[in-house]
Order: C-alpha cells, then structure tokens, then sequence
C-alpha cells in the first residue's frame, strides 16, 4: 500500500495547461548550445527527439484506461496531464527541427517512432503500455527535479534552451504522479509495474546513447577522446548525473512507492511564482 500522505499529495497538485511558444531564433543558436559541449547537446538531443511520439504515446495509454477512473479529482488531472503532454510534443517538435538544420536525423527518427507507436498500441496489452508510462514517467520526472533544484543542471545552456527545458521539467514535476495514479486504482500489479521498469531502463538508455552516437558520428566527434572524457564527467563525476539519479530511480522498486514519495512542491511552486505569466488553456 503506498503511502496515504503521497496520495494526498498528488490529489492536491492542479495541473494547468499552459500555451507555450518557444520561437527560436536557429540563425543564432550554436550547433553546441549547452556549454559548447558536443557530448552534452547532443545527449539532450537525443532526448528531444524522443518526446513529441512519446508523449503522444503516454497520452494514449492514460485514455485507454480513463473509463475505469471513478475518482474526479483523478479524472480533472487526466484532462491537465493530456493538456501538458501535448504541448511538450509540440514545443519539442520545433527544438528538434532546429536538429535538422545542424544535420541530425532527427525528423527521420521522429517518423520511425511514429510507426513503432502505432505498432505497439496494436500489439502490447494496454496494462503492459500503462505500466511502460509510468516507468518513464519516473525517469522524466527525477531528470526534471534536478533542472528544477539543481543549478549546474542547467549550468552553460544557451538561453532560448534553458527556459524550454525549466518549462518541461516544472510540468512534468506537476503531473508525475497522474500515469500512476491511473495505474495502480485500473491495473495495480506490481509485478508488471517492475517488469516495465526494468524492460524500459534498459531499452531507454540504449536507445538514447545509439540515437546519440549517429549525432556524434555525423558531427566527426564519436571517437575523439575529449568527447568520451566529456561523457564519463557527465555521467559520473560529481556532480554526475548518475549519482544524481540513483536513489530516486531505486525507489521506484519499492512495493509502496509513490512518485510524490519525492515531495518537491518547494521548487515547483519557485518555478510557478516566476512564471505567472504563463497563458493557461
């Protein structure tokens, strides 16, 4: 059972869906746009590019099982959820087209996935592309905590990017715990539930560093050793991003975890006061 405080939580967190416009100027961005790193722009490219089917994928898991919420208040987050995942696929979409024009595959890909999304809502039980939401759903969401808290997270982005990544990682700290919620009062096993997680951790950070290493290779930059020691620092050095992650994701194993077991409402609610000005849908 997981914890009646977290879901008390999560009851209490609107989820608002804000119309975004990010308008970047592609004549002055730099091809290596966060601290003039290959390594790490193209690793957030890579990202990127995986978010407008994905989205579109979580969105279609969550309806596909909209019809047996009874809860309201559950059912009003679903409309925010939606809402705000649409939107990240949209502004997502206008970023990676900006890899097009520095010559990444990034539309290319964008249709694969496109043709994969559609084969697995045809082929894999809804429970089973449920549970594959939550899981990434986790990963989204510790990511976003730390663009949210952690200042060299952010450290060295070019502008335009930096306010479009802070953007995505306050809304998916909003509605992290939605996907679950759904989950655990239509589906609720936990075996299935951790099946996925260890399914998707595997498949997400290979997909990720392949779709990464055809940046790299195309740029000449995939066996250069600055571009590999870049990674490693990355990666692990402190403050890496996987020291970073660990104990968050770890939890996630646990039978009573909850995603708002990880209350950050403080650096939500920052991040809200500073944009206020944010049009809502």
């Amino acid at each position: 059972m997981v914890n009646p405080h977290s879901q008390e939580i999560s009851a209490s967190i609107d989820i608002p869906g804000r119309k975004m416009n990010f308008e970047f100027n592609l004549d002055e961005l730099p091809k290596y746009w966060y601290s003039n790193d290959a390594f790490r722009s193209t690793f957030m490219g890579a990202l990127s590019c995986q978010f407008p089917e994905g989205e579109k994928m979580f969105m279609d898991a969550v309806r596909d099982h909209q019809h047996k919420i009874k809860n309201p208040r559950l059912l009003e987050q679903i409309k925010g959820f939606i809402k705000q995942e649409a939107m990240h696929g949209h502004e997502h979409s206008q970023f990676n087209r900006f890899l097009d024009t520095v010559g990444y595959p990034a539309e290319k890909y964008e249709a694969f996935q496109k043709k994969e999304r559609k084969w697995m809502r045809k082929y894999i039980p809804a429970k089973h592309m449920l549970a594959v939401t939550c899981a990434l759903e986790h990963f989204t969401a510790i990511m976003a905590h730390q663009v949210l808290t952690n200042p060299e997270a952010t450290e060295g982005m070019d502008g335009q990017f930096k306010e479009l990544w802070k953007w995505h990682a306050a809304e998916e700290t909003e509605h992290k715990a939605v996907a679950f919620d759904v989950y655990q009062e239509a589906v609720g096993s936990y075996w299935i539930r951790i099946s996925a997680m260890i399914t998707i951790t595997i498949m997400f950070m290979m997909r990720t560093s392949l779709l990464q290493m055809v940046f790299l290779w195309k740029d000449g930059q995939l066996f250069k050793p600055k571009t590999w020691l870049s990674g490693f620092n990355f990666y692990f050095k402190k403050p890496g991003m996987v020291p970073n992650l660990w104990r968050d994701y770890i939890d996630y194993f646990r039978r009573d975890f909850h995603p708002w077991d990880h209350d950050n409402r403080e650096s939500l609610t920052q991040w809200s006061e500073d944009h206020e000005n944010y049009k809502t849908l």
